[in-house]
């Protein structure tokens, strides 16, 4: 998976969501995150994460400040991860959300549909066990 930033991000929200972590190159995260996409369900979607300080090391709840990254070959990408943890629906887009200004939490303070979705397939298909890992990820800082 290839994903470039641009020098500056236009926040479009801010956000609560479960991070659950695959990938790093160096301050960034590429996490997987369940988000609510109709009442009871939980499609499956990349998000990109700034973790300057490596806070989220497994599954997380993560606040943060919310924009668009260009991401390529995600299709690729959710192929690999299918083949470490079930995903029945997947978003596959060539924009994933890029959160800033991270808090780390314990638990979740919202119901926002980043958290609602992965208690849905949590309910559903039980946690997450598994350290789920992708090969080949390239994050571009564009200037």
């Amino acid at each position: 998976m290839e994903i470039k930033i641009k020098p500056i991000l236009n926040v479009i929200g801010h956000e609560e969501f479960f991070a659950i972590p695959i990938a790093r190159q160096k301050d960034y995260l590429l996490a997987l995150n369940f988000y609510e996409d109709v009442a009871g369900g939980n499609l499956a979607r990349f998000v990109l994460i700034l973790d300057k300080y490596e806070e989220v090391n497994s599954i997380k709840v993560v606040e943060g400040d919310k924009g668009v990254v260009e991401a390529y070959h995600v299709k690729e990408a959710f192929d690999e991860i299918k083949k470490q943890v079930r995903l029945p629906k997947i978003l596959v887009t060539p924009r994933i959300p890029f959160f800033v200004n991270i808090k780390v939490k314990d638990k979740p303070e919202t119901m926002d549909r980043g958290v609602v979705g992965y208690l849905n397939y949590v309910n559903k298909y039980g946690e997450i066990k598994a350290k789920l890992t992708l090969s080949d990820l390239k994050i571009e800082e564009l200037i």
